[in-house]
C-alpha cells in the first residue's frame, strides 16, 4: 500500500482565508473612534425611531399600494375582458347580419330567375305547339298537293295511251 498523502492547501484556498480573515473588525480602536461611533449610534438610533414608528405605517401603506395596483391590474383585466367579448359579439352579430342580407338578396334573385325561367318554359311550350300546329298544317298540304300531283300524273298517263 502506498503511504497516506498529506493533503496540500492550494493558493486559492489560502488567499479565500486571508481575505476573510481581513475582513473582520480590528480588536484595538481608539477611544475616540469609539466615542465618535457611540455618537454616530445614538443619532442613528434616533433617527431609527421614527422610522420604527412609521415602519408598519410603510409596510401597511406598501402592502395596501400593491393590493391597489393588483386591483387596478384585475380591473383593466376584465375591462380589456369586457371589451373583448362585447367587441366579439357585436362583431357576429355584423357577420350574421351581412349574411342575412346576403342571404335575402341571393333570395330575392333567385327567386327572380325561377320566375323568369318559368315564363320562359311556358314561352318554349307555346312555341312548340305552334311549330306542331304549323307542322301538322305543312304536312296536310303536303299531302293534299301530293295526291293531286298524282291524279294529275295519272290522267296525263291516260291521255298519253
Amino acid at each position: 500500500m502506498a503511504p497516506p498523502r498529506a493533503s496540500k492547501k492550494s493558493s486559492t484556498t489560502t488567499a479565500q482565508n486571508m481575505s476573510r480573515q481581513s475582513r473582520r473588525p480590528v480588536d484595538e480602536e481608539t477611544d475616540e473612534e469609539t466615542l465618535a461611533d457611540r455618537t454616530d449610534m445614538a443619532d442613528e438610533t434616533e433617527d431609527d425611531e421614527p422610522d420604527a414608528l412609521q415602519g408598519p405605517k410603510h409596510q401597511k401603506m406598501m402592502f395596501q399600494s400593491l393590493d391597489d395596483q393588483k386591483k387596478r391590474h384585475a380591473s383593466n383585466k376584465k375591462g380589456v375582458k369586457e371589451a373583448y367579448s362585447a367587441t366579439k359579439s357585436s362583431l357576429q352579430d355584423d357577420i350574421n347580419k351581412l349574411f342575412d342580407e346576403h342571404e335575402d338578396q341571393s333570395n330575392t334573385a333567385h327567386r327572380a330567375q325561377l320566375a323568369r325561367l318559368a315564363d320562359l318554359l311556358a314561352l318554349k311550350a307555346s312555341l312548340e305547339s305552334q311549330m306542331a300546329r304549323k307542322l301538322a298544317d305543312l304536312s296536310a298540304a303536303y299531302d293534299t298537293h301530293s295526291e293531286e300531283l298524282c291524279r294529275a300524273v295519272d290522267s296525263r298517263i291516260k291521255e298519253l295511251k
